[in-house]
């Protein structure tokens, strides 16, 4: 299913268009959950559009990777700006 307002591909899951921000109309939220209720496999389907392929997507998501490193590195630099903004705040 696609978007009837730019054309991209609409999620399966969520109201909106990820591209343009409009709102899907009735029928497609009905056609939508209609297609999801009938797939109630472990087959993960990101968009609607997937059901009409020849072959299944398969999707690789193991080369994500996950930074908890960056996110523990910007917590410390926070905490140490305010420690500095506190010390220079009572001079």
């Amino acid at each position: 299913m696609y978007c009837k307002k730019c054309g991209a591909a609409l999620p399966s899951r969520g109201f909106i268009c990820k591209s343009c921000g409009m709102m899907m109309d009735v029928n497609q939220i009905k056609e939508q959950k209609n297609f999801l209720k009938e797939n109630k496999s472990n087959m993960e389907v990101n968009l609607l559009s997937d059901k009409y392929s020849s072959e299944p997507i398969n999707r690789d998501y193991s080369k994500i990777k996950e930074n908890k490193y960056l996110g523990a590195l910007l917590i410390v630099l926070v905490v140490i700006v305010l420690i500095i903004i506190a010390i220079l705040k009572v001079m």
